[in-house]
């Protein structure tokens, strides 16, 4: 492959906002041609790692959006430190079937039982579920709700609510 349609491929995936193609390509045209891939198994594997790569940044731009204060996982969780929580509701939660319903989902209990690791680990779980999530706290939450209605920016307190 010549120089000059190695430039232009690699503008077009530019262009075409295919980054890690972009990376890869030479690399996997050398690849294969060594061990003899198809066309369209070639096309394959570096479509799908592109698309992995996408994934990637999308969930990675969605948990930075989130605001969650840390990151932690479901798998993290210690469910033999609060054995008042039903694990299995959890999990039932951490399916994300709730979203779509526009189901709420509020945890509620002293401080220091876990709720924050948990309305996390569920927010991450959303985020690589494909939805958009944000963090607050109710405390700053109700501050934002009543300064907006006190300066009677009612289409906020209305979306909010």
């Amino acid at each position: 492959m010549s120089a000059t349609q190695m430039d232009r491929i690699q503008n077009n995936l530019t262009h075409l906002k295919l980054p890690r193609i972009g990376e890869l390509l030479e690399d996997r045209l050398e690849q294969a041609s060594k061990d003899s891939i198809s066309y369209s198994e070639f096309l394959d594997q570096l479509l799908q790692e592109e698309v992995a790569a996408k994934k990637e940044r999308t969930i990675a731009m969605r948990t930075n959006m989130a605001k969650f204060p840390f990151i932690k996982t479901l798998e993290g969780f210690d469910f033999n430190f609060q054995p008042s929580i039903d694990k299995k509701r959890i999990k039932q939660l951490a399916t994300c079937r709730y979203i779509p319903n526009g189901d709420n989902v509020l945890l509620l209990g002293p401080p220091g039982v876990g709720k924050t690791h948990l309305a996390v680990a569920l927010g991450i779980k959303a985020v690589t579920e494909g939805y958009r999530t944000y963090f607050t706290q109710a405390m700053p939450l109700i501050a934002s709700l009543t300064k907006a209605y006190a300066e009677n920016r009612r289409d906020i307190v209305n979306s909010c609510v």
